[in-house]
């Protein structure tokens, strides 16, 4: 007698075959695709950082400018400083370009507005070996501070009056003062520094205000101050801030009883 097959293991055998075989067939279309989607989500990080690098530069050098503007009108300065720093904080860029540019306008009710629109393209290396052309647009926009002493400002009545400029303290009081008034000249107020203040005043020694560099917001004491200082510097327990009347009011601030504000 001839011994029976045992069709059930032969059937048994052939499924479990045929699964491994759709697993490999699967497996060899999915890895590869997953592979290079990493790959290509990995080559956007220097993608990334480029374009955030870039736009960091773009908003300091604004910002440098919306300091400078309150001691010279340079308009030419900003497109010309972002693309020599741009193009010296990123190798790969190919072309850095200026696309829009606005100094001291006034848009929505706010004055002394300074914008700049660029484009910067570059080319960045894939997985593959290729390169890949990116281009990437941006627009910066800061206040210019462009406040001015007001000592000999007349008093205006009415609605004019609010329009005045005045000093308040803000980590002190809740008083706004007359430029003229003891208690503004007997503490230190804040300006940016210039060429002028340095020649008027010195570096601190004990905060090391020497390394400000221009621009920069620094406390002096007109009266009878001969440094200037950082905010952090002990020398510097009250400061005072020029504003306009409406807005110290706003603020919650009431005439000085000394100077009548």
């Amino acid at each position: 007698m001839k011994p029976k097959k045992n069709t059930s293991r032969v059937k048994l055998l052939h499924r479990s075959g045929g699964k491994r075989g759709s697993y490999i067939v699967e497996a060899s279309v999915i890895v590869p695709a997953f592979l290079i989607a990493f790959f290509m989500l990995i080559s956007l990080i220097p993608v990334i950082a480029a374009c955030e690098n870039i736009t960091y530069i773009a908003a300091e050098e604004v910002r440098l400018e919306d300091a400078k503007s309150a001691f010279r009108e340079n308009r030419a300065a900003l497109p010309v400083a972002l693309n020599v720093r741009a193009r010296a904080g990123n190798k790969d860029l190919s072309g850095f370009y200026t696309r829009g540019y606005k100094y001291r306008y006034s848009d929505h009710g706010m004055d002394d507005l300074i914008s700049i629109s660029f484009r910067a393209v570059f080319k960045e290396k894939n997985p593959l070996g290729l390169y890949s052309r990116v281009t990437f647009d941006g627009t910066v926009t800061g206040r210019a501070f462009t406040g001015k002493k007001t000592d000999s400002e007349p008093d205006r009545t009415m609605s004019g009056d609010n329009d005045r400029m005045v000093y308040i303290f803000p980590d002190w009081g809740k008083k706004y003062h007359k430029a003229n008034c003891t208690h503004v000249k007997a503490n230190c107020r804040l300006v940016y520094l210039t060429g002028d203040v340095k020649s008027k005043y010195h570096a601190c020694p004990n905060c090391g205000s020497g390394s400000a560099a221009v621009g920069s917001p620094v406390f002096i004491f007109e009266s009878d101050g001969e440094a200037y200082h950082y905010r952090a510097c002990k020398s510097v327990t009250r400061y005072c801030v020029q504003v306009r009347k409406s807005t110290a009011e706003a603020s919650g601030y009431g005439p000085c009883s000394k100077c009548g504000g």
